[in-house]
């Protein structure tokens, strides 16, 4: 997405390893990336899990032979006497003695099996990890199976490990059906069938653009920059190629959007951005989609320092703005935002605009838009664009 702020020329250094979202801000035509890196392990886990459950049945194993030592050595001896009229060969001192005994060697042979199991354990999870981290390169995705119930996110230098909500709608995407070809692009590809649309998002960043030549690239839809408020003034400002490349993208049949980078934090800057939209818009379409792109800043964003639930609140005024001037709504954000900064159950039923520029894909939660690259090449752009791929169409809604 995009950040241009006439009065803010700070370049945030992101400190973010792997797996964690890169921005980057820049003055007037230069523009604000953010990312989240979230992905899935190619290599699968759980060796010490297994190796436990291991442990587990080999302790009872040893119990139970242990059980019917006891009971050959000692009770069918006795048994035997017991027939023939002899008295015990063991009185009951002997035989508890003898009982204890064995049960200290049972325990000794436990704590054995235990300590070896143990040790495997470590030796598989470390060969594990160490192999996924050779295969990926991201520690996100090495820890991935590991911890298959929650979604991992670094933010600020800090490793998050948060439960997935099972109670929101789980993403139905088969991360082995994205398929990314030697220049870069992305498909979602079914039993050899091709069901993603292929799209970009721009803003005054990408300078003049031949909107036929695009066209012709394959890139079926546009979500173009109307405005965006900067992140230290809190000014409104209005993209200064917004109505060329509107006008130019749906003059070539290319199916539109518009967003807002948003740094309100109050209702009535949110609601300035919803009405600035829709105000751009009313000349050119009624029914492209308007999304509000929320993206933590760091290095003192105004934004920043609003809860999830104050940051949640302005998402769903705006998004009730737009709704009630009859366009679709959408949501913009990345894993770090989604999980960490946004009470993301208030906003189950606003479709979602998804970045993540990871190889290797991992999200748990429905999304209908994916952003999956800030350095795409698309014929009729001087530059890198942001590609992006939809998994239905959203214009025919």
């Amino acid at each position: 997405m995009n950040l241009k702020d006439y009065d803010d020329y700070d370049i945030y250094d992101d400190p973010e390893t792997e797996d964690y979202s890169s921005e980057e801000y820049e003055r007037d035509s230069y523009r604000h990336k953010s990312s989240s890196k979230r992905s899935r392990s190619k290599k699968g886990g759980g060796g010490f899990t297994a190796m436990i459950f291991v442990i587990v049945l080999l302790t009872i194993a040893v119990i139970g032979a242990v059980v019917a030592a006891v009971y050959l050595l000692f009770f069918t001896k006795f048994d035997q006497n017991a027939q023939s009229g002899d008295k015990p060969i063991y009185t009951q001192a002997q035989l508890d003695e003898e009982l204890q005994a064995v049960r200290l060697a049972a325990d000794q042979r436990v704590n054995e099996a235990y300590d070896s199991g143990v040790e495997e354990g470590k030796r598989t999870t470390l060969t594990t990890l160490m192999e996924n981290l050779v295969a990926t390169g991201s520690t996100i995705s090495s820890l991935r199976p590991f911890y298959p119930d929650k979604v991992i996110v670094v933010s600020h230098g800090t490793f998050h490990f948060v439960d997935i909500n099972k109670e929101l709608k789980s993403s139905d995407i088969d991360p082995s059906n994205l398929r990314t070809d030697e220049g870069g692009v992305m498909e979602y590809v079914v039993d050899g069938e091709v069901m993603s649309h292929k799209g970009i998002d721009v803003s005054s960043f990408q300078g003049d653009i031949d909107w036929n030549l695009v066209r012709a690239d394959g890139v079926e839809f546009a979500i173009i920059r109307t405005a965006f408020r900067g992140y230290g003034t809190g000014k409104l400002v209005d993209d200064e190629k917004f109505d060329a490349n509107i006008a130019g993208a749906a003059g070539a049949g290319i199916n539109v959007g518009a967003y807002v980078f948003s740094q309100a934090i109050t209702e009535e800057e949110v609601i300035e951005e919803a009405q600035t939209t829709i105000e751009k818009l009313s000349p050119y379409t009624s029914s492209c989609p308007i999304v509000i792109d929320v993206e933590f800043t760091g290095d003192g964003g105004r934004m920043d320092a609003l809860t999830p639930s104050e940051r949640t609140d302005l998402i769903l005024k705006f998004c009730e703005v737009v709704e009630n001037a009859g366009y679709k709504p959408y949501v913009y954000y990345n894993t770090e935002m989604s999980i960490l900064y946004v009470d993301l159950p208030r906003l189950e039923n606003i479709p979602k605009w998804y970045a993540s520029y990871s190889s290797d894909f991992f999200y748990p939660y429905d999304i209908d838009i994916l952003q999956y690259s800030a350095t795409g090449r698309v014929a009729g752009i001087k530059g890198d664009v942001d590609m992006d791929i939809c998994f239905r169409q959203f214009w025919a809604d």
